[in-house]
C-alpha cells in the first residue's frame, strides 16, 4: 500500500524550485557575459575600422602629393625625350595614374569587406548557451 507523505512532496516541490532558481541564475549570469562578450567584440571591430580609416587617409593624402610630383617630373621627361606633345605626355602620365588608382581603391575595397562589426562568436555563443538552457529546463 502506498501512502501520501505531504514532507515528501514538500521537499520536491522545494527542491524542484531551488533548480529552476538555479537554472534561471546561471541563466542570467550567461546573459549578462555574453553581453559583455559582445560588447568587448565589437569595441574591437569599431577599434580595427578607425585605424584602418587612418591608415587609408594618410596614405591617401601622401601618395596624391607624391603623385602630383611625380606627374609633372614624368611628363616633363616625356616631353624631354620623345617627341611627344605636352598634352599627350598629360594624357599619358594621367592614364597611367588611373590604372593605379583603380588597383588601389579595389585592394582597400577588398580590406574594407574583412571588418565585422556584428559580434559573430558572441551571438553564436548565446545561441549555444540558450539551446543548452532550454534543453535542461525541459529535460531533452
Amino acid at each position: 500500500m502506498i501512502q501520501f507523505n505531504p514532507v515528501d512532496d514538500a521537499e520536491r516541490n522545494e527542491s524542484a524550485i531551488q533548480l529552476v532558481r538555479g537554472i534561471l541564475r546561471d541563466a542570467r549570469t550567461l546573459s549578462v557575459k555574453e553581453l559583455a562578450a559582445a560588447k568587448l567584440e565589437v569595441k574591437q571591430e569599431i577599434g580595427k575600422t578607425v585605424q584602418a580609416g587612418i591608415s587609408l587617409g594618410v596614405g591617401a593624402f601622401l601618395l596624391a602629393i607624391g603623385v602630383v610630383f611625380l606627374s609633372l617630373m614624368a611628363v616633363l621627361l616625356l616631353q624631354q625625350y620623345t617627341s611627344l606633345l605636352l598634352w599627350q605626355c598629360l594624357g599619358a602620365v594621367g592614364l597611367f595614374y588611373a590604372f593605379v588608382g583603380i588597383i588601389v581603391i579595389v585592394i582597400g575595397k577588398q580590406r574594407a569587406t574583412s571588418v565585422r562589426p556584428i559580434p559573430e562568436k558572441s551571438l553564436r555563443g548565446a545561441q549555444e548557451d540558450v539551446r543548452y538552457l532550454s534543453e535542461r529546463v525541459t529535460g531533452h
